[in-house]
């Protein structure tokens, strides 16, 4: 070729060579792999991967795949083609990725009209001269889940530091409520201890004869502190070990017995209260399995119960029957009184240790009802309060039966 040819040719278009220029340079950036062998195998594969990859030559893609296109939410992944790394990333606080060199940053990746996503990018070198390889992770949801952690683990020191508080505080009331136990049953032995000893005098005929009426009430009196000091006796046990029940001696008898007994104990005090009890036995009430002085002691309970609260003139009503419980022989007892009744509201925690509902307080610790569960808990029964008919309490206790009933059979 001529050398006029080649300068005519060059004053035919002199604008077109920066246009032809840019061309060329843009052909160079887009596709730096293009012509490689196995090109296009490569790129299907790094498009199924879950990781964001870009090609950069300079500070601008020159390639991308799928899942980069997919996190920057663009339609296509040639999209990206040409944009600079500005357009794609934003300082989180550990700059932005700027050439091969730069260690992995965690940074925002942009997206156009969407909220940014947290990412990790890091370079990877390529082998290809000017073109190396951005990764990038997207850990938005990971950074969430690290905030929640550590938002969880503040919330469990604190949740801890309560509880210690609290076993502390536990602690102090056990200890206190275990010295109250301990005084009040020594408060209760030393006059038990006294009237016991006069009625033994008395007994042995020390003060003179006695009637046969002087000495039923004697016997029955000493009776009482017998079972008094078994029941401080208890009391002081349930202190040290935490429970108010210790080993059963159950025994197969009719509960009736018991329920005579506990009324007999108490006459002096309802004939001087104007108060009858009126026991109610079911004929064929079969016998129960229970511990005589346990039950008898939750009779004593419930009964003194309804004495202090039972209006002068009205009846305790004790009644004792046979019933069937999801196929399970028992033996109900029931002890209502005409006195201020129980709100719904407070018929479970009433049971509870130290609990006194409103209607019904009596200056005590709020400690019967709490034992009286407990001892019927421990002979595999149950016991509950409910309104009574016309007003009033009716405390329900019901106790494993003797006998199996026959299957079918009413109770």
């Amino acid at each position: 070729m001529k050398p006029v040819a080649r300068h005519s040719l060059r004053n035919q278009q002199p604008e077109s060579l920066p246009e032809a220029r840019t061309q060329r340079r843009n052909e160079r950036v887009h596709a730096p792999i293009a012509d490689e062998p196995g090109a296009a195998t490569l790129r299907r594969l790094l498009d199924f991967t879950s990781d964001g990859i870009a090609l950069v030559r300079g500070d601008r893609v020159a390639w991308a795949n799928a899942t980069l296109a997919a996190m920057i939410g663009a339609p296509d992944a040639k999209d990206l083609f040409g944009a600079s790394l500005s357009d794609l990333f934003s300082d989180a606080g550990h700059g932005v990725p700027d050439g091969p060199g730069h260690g992995p940053c965690r940074c925002r990746l942009i997206r156009p009209g969407q909220e940014p996503r947290t990412v990790v990018v890091e370079p990877i070198a390529t082998g290809m001269q000017a073109v190396h390889a951005l990764r990038v992770r997207d850990v938005t949801d990971l950074h969430t889940l690290e905030s929640e952690v550590l938002r969880t683990g503040r919330q469990l020191h604190d949740a801890n530091r309560e509880i210690v508080a609290l076993r502390e505080r536990l602690r102090v009331e056990t200890d206190e409520r275990e010295e109250i136990l301990t005084i009040v049953s020594h408060e209760l032995r030393t006059p038990i201890t006294i009237i016991a000893g006069f009625n033994r005098l008395l007994l042995g005929d020390s003060a003179g004869p006695l009637t046969e009426r002087q000495r039923h009430f004697l016997e029955e009196s000493q009776k009482g502190c017998q079972r008094l000091n078994s029941f401080v006796a208890n009391l002081l046990e349930a202190a040290r070990q935490g429970a108010c029940v210790g080993p059963l001696e159950v025994a197969e008898a009719p509960v009736h017995e018991c329920i005579e007994s506990v009324v007999g104990l108490l006459a002096p005090l309802l004939r001087e209260a104007g108060v009858e009890a009126r026991v109610a036995v079911e004929p064929d009430t079969p016998r129960a399995r229970f511990d005589p002085p346990r039950v008898e002691q939750v009779l004593t309970n419930l009964i003194g119960n309804a004495l202090r609260y039972a209006p002068a003139g009205s009846a305790i009503q004790i009644e004792v029957r046979g019933v069937s419980v999801d196929g399970r022989p028992l033996v109900e007892v029931a002890v209502a009184d005409a006195g201020p009744g129980i709100p719904e509201r407070d018929r479970v925690r009433i049971f509870d240790p130290y609990v006194q509902v409103e209607s019904r307080r009596s200056g005590g610790l709020g400690l019967g009802l709490a034992i009286c569960k407990r001892i019927i808990d421990a002979h595999g029964g149950t016991i509950h309060t409910e309104e009574r008919s016309g007003g009033g309490a009716r405390f329900v206790f019901r106790l494993p039966t003797a006998e199996r009933v026959a299957e079918g059979a009413e109770p």
